[in-house]
């Protein structure tokens, strides 16, 4: 989690980058809602100007099912939207240490502890497009990936 936190940044309202989100107590019938928290409190003080347009760029996009083996890279770059690949560039490719990324995102998302693993686009339907990973680990945490860029 720290190799994490330290390429992709802390928990913030900046609303533009990236950021990761943690939280305890989650349930597979939560991770939604706390995913959504975390994309609101990422948003910052611009969600409640155009809180409708942000809520409509949130949508599930990509759901690990539990026999699923291909890793969070793979799924990343299989997403089919178009508008989101310049996004997993970024999120993996375009990283000062591409290999590194990839290790840490392996290291939250494809460990033997993640119970549910989700991927949403976000977004407000004209600048801003992104992603966020939301995986739920064994013992109710949540780690929470939130990649927005214009």
């Amino acid at each position: 989690m720290q190799t994490l936190t330290t390429l992709y940044g802390p928990a913030t309202s900046s609303g533009m980058g990236s950021a990761v989100f943690t939280a305890q107590g989650v349930t597979v019938d939560s991770l939604m809602s706390e995913a959504m928290s975390a994309y609101q409190q990422f948003v910052g003080e611009g969600w409640d100007k155009r809180k409708d347009a942000w809520k409509a760029g949130f949508k599930m996009i990509y759901r690990r099912t539990s026999g699923d083996a291909q890793g969070i890279d793979a799924e990343l770059h299989a997403l089919h939207a178009p508008e989101l690949r310049g996004v997993v560039q970024m999120m993996v490719d375009e990283m000062d240490d591409p290999a590194a990324a990839r290790a840490a995102l392996a290291e939250a998302f494809d460990s033997a502890g993640v119970r549910e693993l989700r991927i949403y686009s976000l977004g407000d339907g004209e600048q801003m497009a992104g992603l966020q990973v939301a995986a739920l680990r064994e013992g109710g945490e949540a780690v929470m990936l939130v990649m927005l860029l214009d």
